[in-house]
């Protein structure tokens, strides 16, 4: 099978002189813009990305630096506004051919001319056209040719029409179209705009295709150009469009002798390599391996660019890489990171595919040393700042412990450093504990020319605290059991950890039973299981109770107890009406000042005390209002005796109660 490639193949003039112009402001290190892509060719768009020349759509974006105006060109009111931005500094690329036909539209809409277009109406140079005529121009796309008659039916035209067209536009479709219209509009005039250069490649490639069986059209899916060929060479012979040589199939081949390439304006020299090695090695279905800018032969390497090479010999002190250019570029070992106690040996193998920045070139020599340890610090810092920038958490290992904080380890020779206060949320005495440990950290400052870099643990544990509060209280629902952990007690209530955030529980929700102070039923780290009562998310507020986690005790009350029943309690609580007896945990029952003895009792404390346990007889039990009623005089029939919490201990001379004991009073003259 024989391969030809057409004249007139790949980049026009136009195209290689924007990229030129974008790669000399890289090299000058500059911040480059495109106002959108500079060519339709996705390996060209990566190429400059890898390069950080960035593409913007929309004047808002532009924030300085530099921009280039690419091949296909920008309307009026667009370069008038970058040339009058004093923060950007504007290079027009704008094609030769493309401002020619700008300068001509301008003058004809100047003129009072209607203007006629001939190209794809979403074209970038379409629509600069468009700006260029004052915007009244009417486009008339190529698939319009057949009913152009009823398009220009549908507006008025003055005496004076001009027809011009978009430079990439098939010149074949472009007569015929002029040839309609002046039959409906016989003073139209004609200005044929198409670039030379694309009339040159459309004519090398009909000629080339006329003459093979199978004809490859390389481009972009989304370059006009490109299509235009591959719709040309289709009415010659069986014609593939293909991006490169990752899409061509075996099968196209089988039973062909000759096949012809050409390629689209946009199209990289190194793409049409591609597809003719493959062609040549005869191995149609083997994956060839996609040629980047660094690895074609003919790519024109500067100082700081950024390359991918592959191991070709790995000495002590020195690695020999394959980057595509005539001979091996050389990596020292000082351009390595290595730790200690690693050698070159141990780092690289033969065949690796490594990332090289180009240091120095030595064009006699045929010499190009590069680097690996320089590159990958660059990249470093550039996640630094993006970390900075975006508040995002980073993660470094604890080399050093200095009298002010620690250092940090962040990875190719950067170290940074945490001040003492800023490594934890709470106070840590001694920072030994945590050599050789991976910390996760905030970026607080950074400067590379002076290599600076402060970071802080206690803002990314804050932060996770944060998250973590917040997720809590989102998921809290009320009325559901979990558990929790005390964490702090206070005079009213306990603080309990409940996944990050601590809710409160009061005093009066810590027990059924009577509480004097939390510490009394609670331990500091004690697991509790508690009931939440209330979340206010927006005031971070969680009310928790751990009695209502647990069954009532008024639960039990039926079950363990009856009217009539004698029961034993404790005194409680003592009040002017009567004493309260708890008779279990959580329960009491109220002895009524009259129930406590058989003659009358006027406090009962004079009969009663805190903490003392006794006897009563249960009066009545009513479970909805949680009360029972109890009597003290009715559990023991028999007159009991009070004496020992009665004053008139010291005159009593035996153990009887006389009438005038309890009635003294009565006959008491003087009173």
């Amino acid at each position: 099978m024989q391969v030809f490639l057409a004249e007139h193949a790949g980049f026009c003039r136009g195209v290689k002189n924007a990229l030129k112009l974008t790669m000399d402001e890289v090299a000058r290190g500059k911040e480059v813009n495109t106002f959108g892509p500079l060519v339709h060719n996705k390996e060209v768009a990566d190429f400059l990305a890898a390069r950080k020349v960035k593409v913007i759509q929309r004047l808002e974006e532009l924030e300085g630096g530099t921009i280039v105006i690419r091949a296909h060109g920008i309307g009026p009111a667009t370069l008038e506004y970058l040339q009058n931005n004093d923060q950007v500094e504007v290079i027009d690329a704008t094609c030769p051919y493309v401002k020619k036909v700008q300068h001509v539209a301008h003058l004809y809409a100047q003129e009072g001319y209607d203007i006629l277009i001939f190209g794809d109406f979403a074209h970038p140079e379409v629509q600069a056209l468009l700006g260029w005529s004052g915007n009244k121009a009417l486009i008339i796309e190529p698939a319009d040719i057949k009913r152009v008659g009823e398009i220009l039916q549908n507006h008025s035209f003055s005496k004076n029409i001009v027809l011009l067209s978009q430079t990439t536009q098939r010149e074949t479709e472009f007569s015929d179209l002029a040839r309609k219209i002046q039959e409906l509009y016989p003073q139209l005039k004609v200005i044929n705009t198409i670039c030379s250069a694309t009339k040159l490649r459309q004519e090398k490639a009909l000629e080339l295709s006329s003459k093979v069986d199978l004809m490859l059209v390389i481009g972009d899916p989304r370059s006009s150009n490109t299509a235009k060929l591959t719709k040309a060479c289709a009415e010659k012979t069986k014609t593939y469009q293909i991006s490169g040589a990752r899409d061509m199939m075996k099968e196209w081949f089988e039973g062909v002798q000759n096949v012809g390439v050409t390629a689209g304006a946009s199209t990289p020299e190194w793409t049409i390599k591609e597809v003719l090695v493959k062609m040549e090695n005869g191995n149609l279905e083997a994956k060839t391996e996609e040629l980047t800018p660094e690895k074609a032969e003919m790519r024109d390497y500067r100082i700081g660019d950024v390359v991918i090479g592959k191991v070709v010999l790995v000495e002590d002190d020195q690695v020999l890489v394959d980057i595509g250019s005539k001979a091996e570029a050389l990596l020292p070992k000082g351009e390595v990171f290595l730790e200690e106690g690693t050698t070159l040996q141990d780092k690289f193998s033969l065949g690796d595919s490594i990332d090289l920045l180009i240091l120095k070139i030595n064009e006699q020599d045929d010499k190009i040393i590069v680097s690996v340890k320089r590159l990958e610090r660059e990249r470093r810092w550039k996640e630094l700042e993006d970390a900075l920038e975006n508040g995002k958490n980073m993660q470094g290992t604890v080399k050093e412990v200095v009298p002010a904080g620690i250092i940090i380890n962040l990875g190719n020779g950067i170290e940074g450093f945490m001040p003492g206060s800023l490594v934890d949320v709470r106070y840590i005495p001694d920072f030994h504990q945590f050599l050789g440990k991976e910390f996760s950290f905030k970026l607080i400052e950074l400067n590379w020319e002076r290599d600076k870099v402060i970071l802080s643990r206690k803002h990314a544990i804050e932060e996770e605290i944060e998250k973590i509060k917040k997720e809590t209280i989102q998921n809290l629902r009320e009325n559901t059991i979990i558990t929790g952990t005390v964490k702090r007690l206070t005079d009213f209530g306990a603080f309990v950890d409940v996944g990050g955030i601590d809710g409160l529980v009061h005093i009066s929700e810590v027990s059924w039973q009577r509480v004097g102070h939390p510490r009394d039923v609670l331990k500091v780290g004690e697991e509790v299981q508690v009931k939440i009562l209330e979340v206010i998310p927006e005031k971070e507020k969680i009310s928790l109770s751990i009695r209502q986690a647990q069954p009532s005790p008024w639960s039990l009350v039926e079950k363990n107890f009856a009217v009539n029943e004698i029961v034993k309690g404790k005194v409680t609580r003592i009040v002017t009406f009567g004493a309260f007896v708890e008779l279990i945990p959580g329960v009491e029952g109220l002895v009524h000042i009259s129930q406590m003895a058989d003659f009358h009792v006027k406090h009962p404390s004079e009969i009663l005390q805190e903490g003392e346990e006794i006897e009563a007889k249960i009066l009545d039990i009513n479970l909805e209002s949680k009360r029972i009623s109890l009597s003290i005089k009715e559990a023991r029939p028999a007159p009991r005796d009070f004496s020992i919490h009665s004053p008139q201990k010291e005159n009593a001379t035996d153990g009887n109660v006389t009438l005038g004991d309890v009635f003294g009073d009565l006959f008491n003259k003087d009173k």
